[in-house]
């Protein structure tokens, strides 16, 4: 939680917590993050274009284990059915 009491920058330098330091840094990062992507959207440049994809990515994969895991199968098997080949793993 910021309390935001500080006299002056010594005083804050002096008695800030780490959280707080924590949340004042994710906030600059967040304004700087903000900046640059309407800097680049002014020139037409999507910077959030590839975390979009790795999270497309990301999700599939998840719902892959998912559905391998409703059907009792392991993701691998799961794949090779998908692909129409019988393959016998050994265990």
């Amino acid at each position: 939680m910021l309390l935001g009491i500080w006299k002056n920058i010594e005083d804050l330098e002096m008695h800030i917590n780490l959280n707080e330091l924590e949340v004042i840094l994710e906030a600059a990062r967040e304004r700087e993050h903000r900046n640059m992507k309407f800097m680049a959207a002014i020139q037409g440049i999507d910077i959030d274009k590839d975390n979009k994809e790795q999270a497309a990515a990301k999700f599939d994969e998840v719902q892959q284990r998912v559905q391998a895991r409703l059907q009792g199968k392991s993701v691998e098997q799961l794949e090779y059915d998908e692909l129409g080949l019988d393959v016998e793993i050994e265990e």
